[in-house]
């Protein structure tokens, strides 16, 4: 690892502790039912998971020892991709309840990996496919979660 990304491994770790904290507590003020997990419990699962991978970034950053000299450059190129991608991610979200989840997801995947250079068509195009189906089946099957569906007509 490059030493000049231990900086951001641990700004990113400690960002990631404070949001899983949040979510936690929010998850823990959902309704609570007589018996069994409730609506709160997979959120407070996700919460714990993202806390501990955050706890584990911070640490092995500072066991890497943080830089001691902050560069303040950022770079124009990089910033502007990201922001396209969280344009076509805000456009994802807010289609999708028109297009529906199984339609849009896997047009949405492939790009995202097109857009961040990976080549490999046909293994982007079955994994983005693989994927959809996977998300799909544990939400709707597994946790019985309705997705948004495809609502044009």
């Amino acid at each position: 690892m490059k030493k000049e990304t231990t900086l951001a491994d641990f700004i990113m770790g400690i960002l990631f502790m404070l949001a899983a904290t949040y979510w936690f507590i929010e998850a823990n003020s959902m309704m609570k039912p007589e018996s069994g997990m409730g609506p709160g419990g997979y959120p407070k699962f996700v919460s714990a998971c993202f806390f501990i991978l955050g706890f584990i970034l911070t640490a092995q950053s500072v066991m890497k020892g943080l830089p001691k000299k902050i560069e303040n450059r950022i770079d124009r190129q990089k910033l502007s991709r990201l922001v396209i991608f969280a344009a076509v991610t805000y456009a994802y979200v807010l289609l999708m309840k028109l297009a529906g989840f199984n339609l849009l997801t896997p047009f949405y995947l492939f790009f995202g990996s097109w857009y961040f250079g990976y080549r490999k068509y046909l293994i982007a195009a079955l994994s983005s496919i693989g994927l959809t189906a996977a998300i799909h089946f544990v939400f709707r099957v597994i946790f019985m979660v309705m997705l948004p569906e495809f609502r044009l007509f």
